[in-house]
């Protein structure tokens, strides 16, 4: 049984809001455009810079009572909700994960902030970043050659290269197959229902992912997204004909990446179970 501190746990959910305070950042700028870095935080209302102290996360929301202290301007509630869920999420992975699986909680910590962006980004704006499909890319590259050579040092420098050169093969596999199968989707799909059935950032994210978990992982990624996407769809279409929109085009219509990132996570987690569990029933 894996003990837990109590101030260990508090101090991820700290650092778990400090990140979900810079995922606010990437919501905002990142689909208009606008550098992360420069300026500073401001309000988008009257542009004052935020004094660091107006700045805390959650807390600074709570105090403000969700208005700028300069103009009253209201504060959207996405700005401490996103920090509250990164904190759950960072406080998730410390009670949950043993820390003998390191490579697996960075994983985790590193993809929780892309795929929040990702997700929210893309439900809000119909679009995905290159720049945030990028990074999960890079740090899928770095993670799977990690897991290749984890535990392997005492064979050798000959041995430590060539199980990372094949765990990096098989996120070339992951990533190409991935890709491929996508973009075969989305060229049926269009002659199906003449009308774009899987966007590019779909079909780069999927991509991306591949190098983070492998080809029999990415494999589990598109199965699993596409039943998660298919109950979303029905519920959409309920959802929205019941608020009477009933636009031909855009009823059905959904952004898909939230369902790839979530089938990913669940990948990510118990793709082993998951995999043997799929291969007992035939053995």
């Amino acid at each position: 049984m894996i003990n837990h501190d109590p101030i260990s746990a508090f101090f991820f959910f700290l650092i778990g809001t400090a990140v979900g305070s810079f995922i606010n950042v990437l919501i905002w700028r990142l689909p208009r455009e606008e550098s992360i870095i420069s300026p500073g935080s401001h309000c988008p209302v009257c542009n004052e810079k935020i004094k660091i102290y107006h700045n805390i996360p959650i807390l600074s929301y709570l105090i403000l009572r969700g208005r700028c202290k300069n103009c009253k301007a209201k504060i959207s509630i996405r700005y401490p909700m996103v920090e509250a869920l990164m904190g759950l999420a960072y406080l998730a992975v410390y009670l949950l994960f043993n820390p003998i699986h390191y490579i697996q909680i960075i994983g985790m910590i590193l993809m929780f902030p892309l795929f929040f962006a990702i997700s929210w980004i893309d439900i809000e704006h119909w679009v995905i970043p290159d720049e945030l499909t990028i990074s999960v890319g890079v740090i899928g590259i770095i993670l799977t050659l990690a897991t290749g050579a984890a535990g392997v040092a005492s064979i050798g420098f000959t041995g430590l290269v060539i199980t990372s050169l094949k765990a990096l093969l098989n996120g070339l596999l992951g990533a190409a197959l991935g890709a491929f199968i996508f973009w075969i989707i989305s060229i049926f799909g269009k002659k199906a229902f003449h009308k774009d059935a899987m966007g590019d950032g779909d079909i780069f994210l999927i991509g991306a992912i591949g190098f983070l978990v492998g080809w029999q992982g990415i494999l589990m990624v598109i199965f699993i997204s596409s039943l998660l996407g298919a109950i979303g769809g029905a519920i959409t279409v309920l959802v929205r004909k019941s608020l009477k929109k009933n636009d031909k085009e855009n009823i059905s219509t959904i952004p898909f990446g939230p369902f790839i990132v979530l089938a990913t996570l669940v990948v990510m987690i118990a793709g082993d179970r998951i995999l043997g569990f799929y291969l007992g029933l035939f053995m």
